[in-house]
């Protein structure tokens, strides 16, 4: 059985029309172009950069170290990280936030890439910022979140080299 929506998807789909794919692409690029604008009038081109392309997005299957964390703004960031001989192979994210929220993310991941665990425990929310080159005043707290969630991460990092068979018991 059909509801309403999948009536009108079906109904739209049997009235696609090939030859109106290039006015849809065009129609697309020009509000991605649009977006990058408004992107470039607040952001470095650094941060519209990893706003627009961000950076490992994809969950890191059973991590060695996993952060979660929920800024009072209502938006959560998650960090995955792989872990081989104390040095960080591989990390990811996902968060809910806004667009500097997803730039520090990205950022994040990528400053913590072959870096010890001691020395990402030193990365702060201050050099996730300054290494988006001049993120508002106003976003701070974006960084504060990337930065808090990889403490998280990093200590889950820990906990799982003190405990390694908790590691089979993920989910």
């Amino acid at each position: 059985m059909h509801n309403r929506k999948t009536a009108s998807i079906v109904v739209q789909l049997k009235s696609f029309q090939p030859a109106a794919l290039p006015f849809i692409m065009q129609s697309m690029m020009n509000d991605l172009n649009d977006l990058k604008k408004r992107l470039q009038e607040v952001y470095s081109e650094t941060t519209v950069d990893h706003v627009l392309n961000p950076r490992n997005t994809e969950p890191i299957s059973t991590p060695d170290g996993f952060g979660e964390i929920q800024s009072g703004h209502n938006e959560s960031l998650k960090i995955w990280l792989r872990v081989r001989n104390n040095v960080i192979l591989d990390s990811a994210f996902w968060t809910n936030g806004c667009a500097a929220t997803v730039a520090c993310g990205s950022m994040t991941t990528e400053l913590v890439r072959d870096k010890t665990v001691n020395e990402a425990l030193a990365i702060t929310a201050e050099e996730i910022a300054n290494a988006l080159v001049d993120l508002p005043e106003g976003n701070f707290h974006c960084a504060e979140l990337a930065a808090g969630a990889l403490r998280l991460a990093l200590k889950d990092c820990l906990a799982m080299q003190q405990q390694p068979w908790k590691k089979l018991y993920r989910k």
